[in-house]
């Protein structure tokens, strides 16, 4: 040290001391420092240098008071005359480090006499960092530990065997509401005292057990408070001497009242719930995945398989052995969608121990752990049986003929539809038979026998057709039959004459002896027709041969049978007197708009019911009236039902649907026909805006300037115009730039199985998008089935029509439904 030149007193040097003190000074790990009686600092150590980050210059013969911090000065210089006046002190204050921030330190301050005179002093200066940190540390700690405590009404507890003092942590006189025993001692008779009484023994007892052997114990107990009863739930253990001799307890109490009382709730409610399981009449179980056994499952399968829950419980119980035999490929299937994560609501059979076969209906959810594998299954069984057995009969009743028992024509129709849907498609015949003269039984011997004749009907057709097809009644005394699974060796003619012999054999009806003969007309698919009103038009057809040459036979459709059937030049003939003779009707086919909630629009069709041959398909006449100039008539007798029509809508039923007329292309551009529809407008005081006229792309491809002339004249009267067939046609997107078109109809050869023809999905997605784009609405027409509807819906079509939703029907018909 440096103090050599200084030549104050000898005792206030430290490297004036012997050696052994030097060692000390210099050795020991707290600094020290001499202060003569002014307060000047002599001699320090290089532990209190190194505290400070000062040399050594710096503060020999400096004085003391401006290293302590502001604020502990004056307190200090108290300090230090104390010390001077002869007495030894000890204080905390804080020094000034030499980069200027404050260190905590305990000042021991010694007395040096000289002569019996205090000369000055030692001072040992211990940092006093480290433990303020760690108080910090502590306090926060404490503080947490308040907190959760208070958090979870839980407070500590410590009994001295050996004072019989008690300590408490502050929550616990909060959990006994006994604030005023801070200022107390607390004693155990304090709490036996508050102890329920009926809790009072047993605890006593294991606390003063736990008090003599050093019993580790944990119970609940309630108290009595003020505010009411509480239940406690406490835990002691003991400390042991190196004897093994309790000498401390100590412990925890939580205040779990609110617990238990949700416990209770929970078990009464558990109770209630396992009451309600047991008296409904389903199963609710949970199986473990881990042991592959039911965990739990309710009373109600004892009533469902007839076994007790015990039986269940055992080692040997399995659910598939009462599953029934056809359903275990399905039952596994969903289960190991299950076993990928799924919810599952599935229906399948089960055999009862008595073999009663039952109908339940499972939902089934997987139950995961905090990992995500699936460790259970929960399940609900519901015994359904009774509502499935009605929804067969019901479904039976739907789908099937009330007096035959044979499908009916929506059944056979969805049958034969699915088969023709297949993407593998395999040939078939399609047999429509008509019984002859069955009119005659109904009138002449009553209702009862007819119906017993058609039944007999079904019977022979069915013990002929066998597993070979299917047997169907469409109405009346008509049927049809699908044959798609021939024998060896065996035709469709032989069908057909077995049918024709079967069906002429006399039948004993009521003591009646009834001959019945049958005309039978047979169509093959694909080669008579792609859909099944086609292969049923063509067979009828054939069938309607077989009248016209005597009845009693049957006849293979042929192209030369069809046009037996229609004589061109009789219907021509015929045709010029239908106009006079009422023959022609009006029929309308609803048109619904966007939200399929209300029928926008209506489609006029022309319809003949020929004297001698019934209705005669579309198809089949117009050509006709076509060629003999006779489609002028036809446009005038609609545009005049038409107009008919609607005024008797707007005037007797309040009904506003506008209907759409189809033109014939040549009738359109004559100024004659514009004339027409002028006058018939005049004369029914009907409004233009109430008639659309459909016109076809080959009313388009003649003249372009009078074509557009044409029409705009008529929309200029209030008409709108729609483009039929829209896509058959040529250049039929340049005729939508050219021609002021209102609506636009996509032909049905585009929507027919929509739903499996990717290529057309792609052609209408793109009409949509540029009809959308011209704002030009889009009806879907010809729609036949659910699945083209779906995929039309996603396309935001404005309007659909087909026989999917209404066949056409005539107007009274239409009335009824629509009016």
């Amino acid at each position: 040290m440096a103090g050599t030149e200084w030549s104050g007193h000898k005792a206030l040097q430290l490297n004036q001391q012997n050696q052994t003190q030097k060692d000390l000074y210099n050795r020991f790990p707290d600094g020290i420092v001499t202060v003569d009686h002014k307060g000047i600092m002599i001699d320090m150590n290089q532990a209190l240098l190194d505290m400070l980050s000062y040399e050594y210059r710096d503060l020999h013969l400096k004085p003391f008071n401006p290293f302590i911090a502001d604020g502990f000065q004056s307190e200090t210089v108290n300090y230090f005359n104390r010390v001077i006046s002869g007495k030894s002190v000890k204080h905390f204050t804080k020094v000034i480090h030499k980069h200027g921030f404050e260190i905590p330190v305990r000042l021991t301050s010694i007395p040096i006499f000289e002569n019996e005179k205090v000369i000055g002093l030692y001072a040992l200066v211990h940092d006093l960092t480290d433990t303020e940190r760690d108080l910090s540390e502590l306090s926060h700690i404490k503080e947490k530990l308040i907190s959760a405590q208070a958090t979870a009404d839980m407070g500590t507890w410590e009994v001295d065997l050996n004072t019989n003092t008690i300590h408490w942590s502050d929550q616990l006189y909060e959990i006994y509401e006994r604030p005023e025993w801070k200022d107390e001692s607390i004693d155990l008779n304090k709490i036996f005292s508050m102890t329920h009484s009926d809790d009072y023994t047993q605890f006593k007892e294991t606390f003063e057990q736990a008090m003599e052997h050093g019993t580790s114990y944990e119970m609940d107990y309630r108290i009595k408070t003020q505010s009411g009863i509480r239940t406690l739930h406490v835990r002691g253990d003991s400390i042991l001497n190196d004897n093994g001799d309790p000498v401390r307890l100590i412990g925890i109490i939580q205040d779990v009242t609110k617990l238990r009382g949700l416990e209770k709730d929970l078990s009464i409610n558990r109770e209630r719930l396992q009451k309600i399981y047991d008296s409904l009449d389903m199963i609710v179980c949970s199986f473990n995945l881990d042991n592959r056994r039911l965990e739990y499952v309710s009373k109600g399968i004892e009533r469902m398989i007839d076994v007790t829950v015990e039986q269940v419980y055992q080692d040997d119980f399995n659910w598939l052995r009462y599953i029934h035999p056809e359903d275990l490929t399905s039952f596994s299937r969903n289960r190991r969608q299950i076993l990928r994560g799924e919810k599952v609501k599935h229906e399948y059979r089960i055999l009862s121990k008595a073999g009663q076969v039952k109908w339940v209906e499972e939902q089934a959810i997987p139950i995961f752990d905090h990992n995500g594998k699936i460790t259970q299954i929960d399940g609900v069984l519901v015994d359904f049986t009774e509502r499935k057995l009605h929804e067969q009969e019901v479904e039976f009743i739907a789908n099937h003929d009330q007096i035959t028992g044979l499908k009916n024509r929506r059944n056979f129709e969805t049958y034969i539809n699915n088969i023709m849907n297949q993407r593998k498609k395999q040939p078939f015949w399609i047999i429509y038979l008509d019984l002859d003269n069955f009119k005659s039984i109904n009138e002449s011997l009553g209702y009862d026998i007819g119906d017993k004749v058609l039944t007999l009907t079904a019977t022979r057709m069915d013990h002929v057709i066998q597993d070979r097809g299917i047997c169907a009644r469409l109405s009346g005394d008509e049927f049809v039959i699908m044959v798609n699974r021939l024998k060896d060796d065996e035709s469709i003619e032989d069908i057909a004459q077995r049918l024709k012999d079967s069906l002429e054999r006399k039948m004993l009806i009521d003591e009646y002896q009834i001959q019945v003969t049958s005309s039978i007309g047979v169509s093959q698919f694909p080669n008579h027709g792609h859909t099944l009103n086609d292969l049923i038009n063509n067979a009828d057809r054939a069938v309607h041969y077989v009248k016209t040459i005597g009845k009693n036979s049957w006849q293979m459709f042929e192209e030369d049978v069809e046009k037996q059937t229609f004589n061109d030049y009789e219907l021509e003939q015929d045709l010029n007197f239908a106009f006079e003779n009422n023959e022609l009707e009006l029929y309308l086919q609803p048109i619904y708009c966007n939200e399929l909630k209300q029928v926008a629009l209506a489609e006029a069709l022309i319809r003949w019911k020929h004297p001698k041959h019934g209705y005669v398909p579309p198809n089949v006449f117009i050509p006709i009236a076509e060629k003999s100039g006779l489609i002028h008539r036809i446009d005038h007798f609609v545009l005049r039902k038409t107009c008919e029509t609607i005024r008797r809508w707007r005037d007797d039923i309040g009904l506003n649907i506008s209907i759409t007329n189809n033109l014939s292309p040549k009738r359109f551009l004559r100024q004659s026909f514009k004339d027409y529809v002028l006058s018939t407008l005049e004369h029914y005081q009907v409004d233009a805006s109430n008639i659309i006229f459909e016109i076809t792309e080959t009313a388009l491809i003649h003249d372009h300037e009078l074509v557009n002339n044409t029409i705009n004249d008529f929309r200029n009267i209030g008409f709108r115009f729609a483009l039929d067939d829209f896509g058959t046609g040529y250049s039929s997107i340049a005729h939508l730039s050219l021609f002021n078109i209102d609506l636009l109809k996509i032909d049905r050869q585009f929507i027919q199985n929509i739903d499996q023809n990717v290529k057309n999905q792609a052609i209408l997605r793109g009409i949509s998008h540029f009809t959308n784009e011209l704002n030009i609405p889009m009806i879907a027409e010809g729609i036949e089935s659910k699945e083209e509807l779906k995929f039309l819906q996603t396309l935001d079509c404005d309007y659909y029509q087909g026989f999917y939703f209404r066949k056409p029907c005539s107007i009274v018909q239409f009335e009824e439904q629509y009016g």
